[in-house]
């Protein structure tokens, strides 16, 4: 059954893996096909030939059949009921490109810090215009894994969410100087969302031969959170011992701090990371100020925030940069462990409504 909240979605999905693809391509066909006219386009405004792409995917699937052939199966369900090729859709998630206008800000919190005890996770996704479009709501049970609820592009490319084990996966983007050809960063997105413990979920959220990788927030019901910061070849466990952490897109352990690949863009020669300090401190600073009080409320003030604007907590299009590399935030998440729901908003926060969403 396909529902509509609030302007966004949300789509069920069971059965065996293919299965699951299958209902999400046949239920998104209309966002799939407009995504694979957008990615035809970048690739050629790239001078990137389409075919050699795939060809160049074919590097990645030995490793991620090996580490989750399970989404494969997904993916071959999704191209089969969109109609176009599996090796076009499994080539999107190979590319392993230096992020620079993806700048997302997370914070996590557990029950020592909120009003009534309440394990949340939260998320602003700030992507290129187009993905804001493409945004959809997913409820999935899998045959053989925990069902989880999770916001995603076009049904098929999940970014974050919670599972009925307890488990949730938030994060974002890190530029790092040691990609290789391995395992799809979100190969393991998909399969920390399968995982019935964190140490499972931690484990599936850093798989040894990884292409490259996210820094991946894992949370548990009890209260357990930590940053995985990852690049190809290292990673750090960071932990909230205070009951809270906050996350953007600069590497905070020291041991990582080697791997940072600083993004520069042609039209401006200042290093990006500077934006990626401002949101951190920020979000530190203002949930800080919340601390034993934490409710939903809270987090929609905090995502809404505009100091530094554009480039601010809330994100906003900066008008001065040209059309392609322009970004802004495309949906915000609330995920509350404790009740397995998340509240969600296209858009802005600052001018959007958040609806609720639940796994039942």
């Amino acid at each position: 059954m396909t529902e509509k909240t609030s302007a966004l979605k949300i789509v069920d999905a069971k059965g065996s893996h293919y299965e699951v693809g299958y209902q999400l391509g046949t239920k998104c066909k209309d966002m799939a096909i407009s995504m694979i006219k957008e990615n035809r386009e970048s690739l050629k405004a790239s001078n990137i030939n389409l075919e050699k792409a795939i060809s160049h995917s074919k590097k990645y699937l030995p490793y991620a059949e090996e580490f989750f052939p399970q989404f494969l199966d997904e993916i071959r369900g999704y191209a089969d009921a969109v109609g176009f090729k599996f090796e076009e859709a499994f080539s999107w998630f190979c590319s392993e490109p230096i992020q620079g206008a993806r700048r997302c800000t997370d914070i996590a919190v557990n029950g020592d810090v909120t009003a009534d005890g309440t394990v949340y996770a939260v998320h602003n996704e700030d992507v290129e215009l187009e993905g804001e479009k493409h945004v959809i709501v997913v409820r999935i049970k899998p045959d053989d894994e925990p069902g989880f609820i999770a916001l995603s592009y076009g049904g098929l490319w999940v970014n974050s969410g919670v599972n009925a084990a307890g488990i949730s996966l938030s994060g974002n983007a890190l530029t790092q100087n040691d990609t290789r050809i391995g395992i799809p960063q979100d190969f393991a997105v998909r399969k920390v969302l399968a995982s019935k413990t964190i140490g499972d979920a931690m484990k599936a959220a850093i798989p040894e031969n990884r292409a490259s990788s996210y820094n991946n927030i894992i949370c548990d019901e009890n209260g357990e959170i930590y940053s995985m910061e990852g690049s190809g070849t290292d990673f750090d466990a960071l932990y909230a011992e205070e009951g809270y952490l906050v996350h953007t897109n600069h590497y905070l352990s020291p041991k990582m701090a080697k791997y940072e690949a600083v993004f520069q863009a042609k039209h401006d020669k200042t290093p990006l990371r500077a934006d990626s300090i401002i949101r951190y401190n920020r979000g530190l600073r203002l949930i800080e100020k919340e601390l034993g009080k934490i409710t939903v409320e809270t987090f929609k003030k905090i995502m809404a925030d505009h100091v530094n604007h554009p480039w601010s907590i809330c994100r906003h299009i900066d008008e001065r940069l040209p059309p392609k590399d322009r970004s802004k935030t495309v949906f915000s998440e609330i995920i509350d462990l404790t009740h397995r729901a998340i509240w969600a908003c296209r858009g802005n926060p600052c001018v959007g409504q958040y609806a609720k969403f639940e796994l039942k």
